[in-house]
């Protein structure tokens, strides 16, 4: 392994072993887990937060995949269910991993590429759609995936801007229930 990649292993532990604490990840941890001089962190990665950058959406990408390989909905469930089952997992997961979650979010909001986490969940999203044409399941994964990152980020303030206590799960599933019931059949609907 060479030293850029072991600098990210260690700091990716880091960060997994602080619970995605991502003020308790010093240069000085990731320097001493890595057993590199601390002026390597710069030299590879400009920054500790672009290292950092690079970790959580490592960590996020590795846990979006495991949300779509097991699609617990059912082969059977219709569409709606999955897609709910799948954004529930999601939103789930961005509440169980704060740190990780905003920074991957904010990041992909900052410069946004197609393999981005944001893209990964919106990629999920689309797997789930399929009884809807291309170029809508596109939309639909883009609004619903904007509705949960947007929401996300309000956070204690969710009950004044959404009307939901988004960290209690059940509001939270019943937020989601309504957003894709809404997305599905349009706000008149």
């Amino acid at each position: 392994m060479d030293i850029k990649e072991s600098i990210i292993k260690s700091t990716t532990e880091l960060i997994e072993q602080n619970g995605g604490n991502l003020s308790a990840v010093t240069s000085r941890a990731i320097a001493e887990k890595s057993g590199i001089a601390l002026g390597l962190i710069n030299y590879h990665f400009k920054s500790k937060d672009k290292l950092i950058e690079i970790c959580v959406q490592r960590i996020a990408n590795k846990i979006l995949f495991c949300f779509y390989s097991d699609d617990e909905a059912g082969e059977n469930a219709a569409e709606r269910e999955k897609v709910l089952h799948r954004a529930q997992k999601v939103f789930d997961f961005f509440f169980s991993n704060k740190a990780i979650a905003r920074t991957f979010i904010l990041s992909d909001m900052k410069d946004y590429r197609v393999k981005s986490n944001t893209g990964a969940v919106q990629s999920g999203l689309k797997l789930a759609m399929t009884g809807t044409g291309g170029d809508k399941k596109r939309l639909l994964a883009f609004i619903l995936t904007s509705v949960m990152e947007s929401a996300f980020l309000t956070g204690d303030k969710s009950y004044d801007v959404l009307g939901y206590h988004l960290e209690n799960k059940l509001e939270r599933d019943l937020f989601l229930a309504e957003v894709v019931e809404t997305v599905y059949s349009g706000v008149g609907g």
